[in-house]
């Protein structure tokens, strides 16, 4: 499938497109973690599910760790690392850092969120003692294999957008949890750089 040195080039080879904030704007990271500790070629991606809150929108959703850079000047990298330890209990050394997807904009019932999100990509090679804390539900590893799987992919609705119907991915069989929305965009971006296509949301 592809290894982390190999995505790691891949990653070094290219310049992310990354949004200026706008003035009002927040900005946010999340770490899509690659751990290869059970597979060198076919690595598996570390996601979450949100836990239930009313005041989250995105509540119960699979997700990547991260959340809000603080206000003050904490860059969007320290951010992810942050948000990822006080999430899941796993610290991200610097030097495990992979690359940079390109930035997108939050988005929620169509509408934009006034938040800019960057999607940093880190590799991780030893097996990984999670602790959860209280906006995690639960922790899933998904290898590429799997992701990349066309008989995992499907459709799902989402009514507070209307009546359409938006791209997903199963990683679980006769699981209802899928990965769909913004980290479907950013699965779909880390993809694409080693050939691999999911239909576009």
């Amino acid at each position: 499938m592809i290894s982390l040195n190999e995505l790691s080039l891949m990653l070094a080879g290219r310049e992310p497109a990354l949004i200026d904030r706008s003035e009002g704007d927040s900005r946010a990271a999340v770490a899509m973690i690659i751990d290869s500790s059970g597979s060198q070629s076919d690595p598996k991606v570390i996601f979450i599910e949100r836990a239930q809150d009313s005041k989250d929108p995105w509540s119960g959703h699979m997700a990547l760790p991260g959340g809000r850079c603080e206000p003050s000047s904490e860059n969007v990298m320290d951010a992810a690392r942050r948000e990822t330890h006080e999430e899941i209990g796993l610290y991200l050394p610097r030097d495990s850092l992979l690359g940079r997807l390109d930035d997108l904009q939050g988005r929620h019932a169509g509408r934009s969120q006034g938040l800019v999100i960057s999607c940093l990509v880190f590799g991780v090679d030893k097996k990984a003692a999670f602790a959860l804390n209280h906006e995690v539900a639960d922790i899933v590893q998904v290898p590429f294999s799997v992701l990349l799987d066309k008989g995992n992919r499907t459709t799902i609705e989402y009514p507070v957008l209307g009546s359409g119907r938006y791209p997903a991915v199963h990683f679980v069989p006769d699981d209802a949890r899928v990965i769909w929305g913004l980290t479907y965009r950013f699965l779909r971006q880390l993809v694409g750089l080693f050939g691999h296509c999911l239909p576009e949301s």
